[in-house]
């Protein structure tokens, strides 16, 4: 049985979408390493080391630097990235955007990056892009 011939993934227009949302990911981690700075630099010129906010500015700085890696795996076409990303953006954003925080802006941010991801155009571009393989 023949495999259907597909383009190389780098002369396949990419969406518009698609493009926007590799660009507010990248925004995103940007963002979110910046959270991090701005907090260690805010909470620890005042006051002694504390565990709260000690844990706060790693799991920014982690989640800044897991989305960067992300995105750039977005950008190469890969559609495990996108799995991975839209995880991230459910289960870190939404409840920080119901909550409506400090980082109620950037959990906006994420979850546009998340829906921009998933319209028809970008999901017919990762099933060119990067098929799944079926299993016998």
């Amino acid at each position: 049985m023949k495999k259907p011939v597909t383009p190389p993934p780098n002369t396949l227009p990419t969406p518009g979408a698609l493009r926007i949302s590799r660009f507010v990911w990248i925004l995103a981690g940007v963002l979110f390493l910046g959270f991090a700075a701005n907090l260690a630099f805010d909470v620890f010129d005042v006051r002694p080391l504390d565990l709260g906010p000690l844990a706060l500015v790693v799991l920014l700085a982690a989640a800044g630097i897991t989305i960067c890696f992300l995105a750039v795996r977005l950008w190469k076409g890969e559609r495990s990235a996108r799995a991975q990303l839209t995880w991230i953006g459910l289960i870190a954003a939404l409840p920080t955007l119901l909550r409506m925080g400090r980082y109620s802006i950037l959990a906006a941010v994420v979850l546009l990056a998340v829906l921009l991801m998933w319209t028809p155009a970008s999901i017919k571009y990762f099933k060119l892009t990067s098929p799944k393989t079926r299993q016998k």
